[in-house]
């Protein structure tokens, strides 16, 4: 059997709960899902867990994940995160839509602050942070020293609960140094892609205040060039209306004389006034 906490099936049976690294529990809990799916696409996707341990749980998501797939946590109730790997895809059952998958914690933890954890929980903790220590037996009653063909007494490495939290610690301290590992790998990609977009954007920058600085040069000498049309129209415009003006003004002065002159010759004496005095001889002549 694999020694991850959900390498079996739904449908094996139940092993002792002093063989497994944690007590498992049914707690149902918000967690955000993220990662990359069997396709590389990112996805991040709000569902809950279905069972709980410190290494790790049990949940359903509606991505194609895949076994050895590096995924994270998100607990917004308790406000904790954490890196994880599949080791278990169960296939969705007929009609209904996502598959249920184990997921095993990097670094063994409490994750999602389940109250009045069992008390396994705690044990493994305080071992995976002070380190395994043999406990000295309570003394017993005397007892009839061995006969000298009788083999000593030697535990059993295999099946100590002390051996297999050490293989357990050292498994999840390969799991976290690759983890780290991949981390820094990506650290490294983002920060490639960062100094890139940078730069695109910067020469993407220059680009658009040339273009800016060129159209608004053509756009002041556009609209020079439209305010000098337009000066030089209305010069011509006022040379054409003080022309046809004065033309006009000379126009209505002369029909005024005319007008005055007529009005002058109508009146009674006026010929009388205007015909010159004839002299003695041209009287006596008549």
């Amino acid at each position: 059997m694999d020694n991850h906490p959900f390498s079996h099936t739904a449908t094996s049976q139940e092993p002792p709960s002093s063989l497994r690294r944690s007590t498992r529990i049914e707690f149902v809990t918000p967690v955000f899902l993220s990662g990359r799916d069997a396709a590389g696409e990112r996805f991040r996707e709000l569902t809950q867990t279905v069972v709980v341990n410190l290494h790790g749980c049990r949940l359903r998501t509606s991505y194609h994940v895949l076994v050895g797939m590096l995924v994270t946590l998100e607990c917004p109730k308790a406000g904790t995160t954490g890196k994880g790997v599949c080791v278990k895809v169960w296939d969705a059952p007929a009609g209904v839509v996502g598959h249920e998958i184990a997921v095993q914690l990097v670094r063994p933890q409490n994750l999602w602050s389940v109250p009045n954890p069992p008390a396994d929980w705690e044990i493994v903790a305080k071992t995976m942070v002070e380190g395994p220590t043999v406990q000295a037996e309570p003394p017993t009653q005397a007892a009839a020293p061995p006969s000298p063909a009788a083999p000593p007494l030697v535990p059993h490495a295999q099946t100590s609960p002390l051996g297999t939290l050490t293989v357990d610690l050292r498994l999840a301290e390969l799991e976290g140094r690759s983890a780290q590992l991949l981390e820094s790998f990506l650290d490294i990609m983002r920060s490639q892609a960062e100094e890139i977009t940078r730069t695109s954007l910067e020469e993407l920058r220059q680009q658009v205040e040339v273009l800016l600085r060129d159209a608004e040069e053509r756009l002041r000498q556009s609209i020079h060039q439209s305010y000098e049309a337009s000066a030089a129209s209305l010069t011509g415009l006022g040379c054409d209306l003080i022309d046809q003006m004065t033309s006009r003004s000379a126009q209505l002065i002369r029909s005024a004389e005319e007008t005055l002159r007529a009005s002058l010759r109508e009146l009674p004496g006026s010929q009388d006034r205007a015909a010159p005095a004839q002299s003695p001889k041209q009287a006596s002549q008549k």
